[in-house]
């Protein structure tokens, strides 16, 4: 019987070692992808940057395939390209759509530096694009630049948009939402 115990023991921590070890690298592989995360939200942040200097609104994104690669950058062209639909994502999907498939794409997350509106949200979705992390959330983006023009005012949440879809999109955000922030303050 004792013997019988002890192994029960042993088995017992011995499991309770691997789980201990699973949690710890499960724990480090989703430290590894918020650091990933940042990065990429960081260069769709940029991205706005060079969107204002050509005189375009402080918006962009960058498309990032399953090896980690940035294999697209979009910026918002409402203004040099005299297009009310010249969003920062709808431009980068269509170069995307036009250079990959959908079971691709599926596999493939778009960075933004705020969170896209319900036009953009909807482009991510059809285009089949699995993964959406943005910086600044509308919320906060209308809590600097105001609501006072309601025409430009369209408040509904990406989380909720996809919600509606058959699809699951994964939404990850707000993610450096101070960072994101200075590109309306300025």
């Amino acid at each position: 019987m004792k013997q019988i115990l002890a192994i029960i023991l042993l088995t017992t921590l011995f499991a309770c070692g691997q789980n201990e070890r699973k949690m710890k690298s499960s724990n480090i592989k989703k430290q590894i992808g918020m650091e990933k995360d940042k990065e990429y939200v960081r260069m769709a942040i940029e991205v706005a940057k060079d969107s204002r200097k050509k005189g375009n609104l402080p918006f962009g994104c960058v498309l990032v395939n399953k090896d980690g690669e940035v294999i697209l950058k979009g910026e918002n062209t409402i203004n040099t390209d005299v297009d009310c639909l010249a969003h920062a994502e709808i431009n980068l999907i269509r170069d995307a759509c036009k250079k990959y498939d959908y079971s691709y794409l599926n596999d493939c997350s778009i960075y933004t530096s705020d969170e896209p509106c319900p036009m953009c949200t909807s482009a991510i979705y059809w285009s089949g694009i699995g993964k959406l992390v943005y910086g600044l959330s509308k919320a906060e983006y209308y809590r600097i630049v105001g609501r006072d023009n309601e025409n430009w005012v369209f408040e509904m949440p990406t989380r909720e948009l996809f919600n509606k879809g058959g699809r699951k999109v994964e939404v990850i955000g707000p993610l450096l939402e101070a960072e994101a922030k200075i590109l309306h303050l300025e």
